[in-house]
């Protein structure tokens, strides 16, 4: 005698593929850097107030200034073998560069790229000893009498 076998089907659910919606990730910018607008070139100071004594010099270390990205005072020195002008940055021996005013002019040239950063971050402190001309056509558009 022959048995009946049970027959079973497997019914497998049938999958029906949603489409995905895919959620946009919003990633944070990165901070821009600031450009470095330093315009390279010959700039020339000249003492205030008419004068012009036969030399004048100014501090060139154991300056401070505030930096406020920072959020501390950064001491300045003025060096001829770095590549910046604030201490912390500096790596290696330090040459010290002394600032002097001859017959009340200062002629800085466009290699000197760091004296000049100095220069223009000591004008809060030195605002009544020298002024800068900012191109060499300023100058010339004076006329003496």
């Amino acid at each position: 005698m022959a048995k009946k076998q049970k027959t079973q089907v497997e019914t497998t659910p049938q999958v029906v593929e949603q489409p995905k919606v895919e959620t946009p990730v919003m990633e944070k910018p990165l901070p821009k850097k600031k450009k470095d607008t330093w315009e390279i070139k010959d700039r020339q100071y000249y003492l205030r107030g008419n004068l012009s004594p036969l030399s004048y010099s100014i501090k060139s270390s154991n300056i401070y200034w505030f930096d406020e990205e920072k959020g501390y005072e950064r001491e300045i020195k003025c060096t001829s073998n770095q590549r910046t002008p604030f201490v912390d940055e500096m790596v290696g021996d330090q040459r010290l560069e002394h600032v002097i005013f001859r017959n009340g002019t200062l002629f800085v040239p466009k290699n000197k790229v760091i004296l000049q950063k100095i220069l223009s971050l000591m004008t809060h402190w030195h605002i009544a000893c020298y002024k800068k001309v900012k191109t060499q056509q300023a100058k010339r558009k004076k006329t003496y009498p």
